[in-house]
């Protein structure tokens, strides 16, 4: 269960989350099953059976298939799965050497035209031969004519549709996200469960999130977990790509804790009065504890017989005292375990608020014309060579 909790700022409860414009959509994807059928295809099955997995995409088509990775309890499962989601050119050429004729590829893209994933099947391809990876590549994509249909097409690549209501970084729920889970060895019907849980019991939260966070500039997620530190990147391209534009938006900030502390505590504290504050915290429990004296320093005796987890948590919350006592706006997230079914209501929660924002703002959430002068500009200079 999540406990959630305004320290310090006010929220004004409004209707329920399903009011919100534009919600339907993700709602039905939550509440559907249906969609997972291609679980069962004979061909995919095949490719499950593959020894390691490559999953090819950028930004929400692959973010939230990482945050579902780092939950992943085994570490072989974690070994067996990784994500290619850039293209510096030594770490392709790493992820090249390192293939195996047992390693599957899932290629994803809602358009079917991002640069980052049709650059790097086509290394792959060019690196395998076309001919020899038919059956270990899978593709998620809208069903509508694009370069990487088209690609997938002539390749006989194993497709699977990509919802085209839905953009890429609302898409955790679909394929996008619920094929890396399965992958993982997560059951994707729990994601898809505690969202559905959360939206039932506790959509409210994320109408009063959105009201604490559209009234600053600057949004930090202050996150103490190293499992759940990705779904800081997640969070932010939400908050990006929804809000920024036409002059307003909320720019998001992700520390780690404790870590964070020591290089940006200092301005949280004693710059710009400009931001918002979400503490997360995994309450852990762990043997782990500095039992000898014999080398523990006078100045450090307070530490003698603590246990690691309280170590930690202390060190939470004396971050966010600090913040509430120079009348900062702050709220925390927090939970006993990180489990699918706490993911998946982080998931619903966030997507409800960064939507509401919008509607806050009077913007459209669901688009984002300005990155696409960067696309051709990209396009121009590598015509130009």
């Amino acid at each position: 269960m999540i406990q959630y909790d305004v320290v310090n700022g006010s929220l004004l409860k409004t209707a329920k989350i399903s009011s919100v414009d534009g919600l339907s959509q993700v709602d039905n994807i939550i509440r559907g099953g249906n969609d997972l059928k291609f679980l069962e295809h004979p061909r995919l099955k095949k490719w499950l059976s593959l020894e390691k997995f490559i999953i090819l995409g950028t930004g929400g088509a692959t973010l939230g298939g990482q945050c579902i990775r780092a939950i992943s309890a085994s570490q072989n499962t974690k070994d067996r799965v990784m994500f290619s989601y850039n293209l510096d050119p030594r770490t392709l050429k790493n992820m090249l050497e390192a293939l195996s004729p047992r390693t599957g590829f899932l290629c994803i893209s809602k358009s079917g035209e991002t640069l980052e994933t049709i650059s790097q099947l086509l290394l792959i391809m060019e690196h395998l031969g076309h001919s020899a990876i038919a059956d270990r590549v899978v593709v998620v994509t809208e069903d509508k004519p694009s370069s990487l249909r088209k690609i997938a097409t002539q390749c006989d690549f194993f497709c699977i549709d990509h919802p085209q209501d839905i953009g890429g970084r609302f898409s955790v729920f679909s394929a996008v996200g619920m094929l890396p889970a399965f992958i993982c060895g997560i059951d994707p019907q729990r994601i898809r469960n505690g969202a559905r849980q959360y939206w039932e019991t506790s959509s409210h939260l994320a109408l009063e999130g959105a009201r604490f966070v559209a009234n600053y500039p600057q949004h930090a997620s202050f996150i103490y977990s190293d499992r759940l530190s990705l779904l800081g990147a997640w969070v932010a391209q939400l908050y990006a790509e929804s809000t920024g534009k036409s002059g307003v938006g909320v720019t998001p900030l992700t520390a780690i804790g404790s870590f964070d502390q020591h290089s940006q505590l200092q301005l949280y504290l004693d710059g710009p009065r400009d931001k918002c504050f979400t503490f997360f915290l995994e309450r852990q429990k762990t043997d782990l504890l500095i039992s000898s004296e014999i080398f523990v320093p006078e100045a450090f005796s307070y530490v003698k017989n603590k246990n690691f987890a309280d170590i930690f948590e202390a060190q939470h919350n004396a971050t966010l005292k600090s913040l509430v006592e120079n009348d900062l706006p702050v709220r925390k997230i927090e939970f006993s375990e990180i489990t699918p079914e706490i993911l998946g209501a982080l998931f619903a929660h966030f997507i409800g608020e960064v939507i509401a924002v919008c509607h806050l703002m009077d913007i459209n959430a669901f688009d984002q014309p300005a990155v696409e002068r960067s696309k051709i500009i990209t396009k121009e200079l590598l015509e130009a060579i």
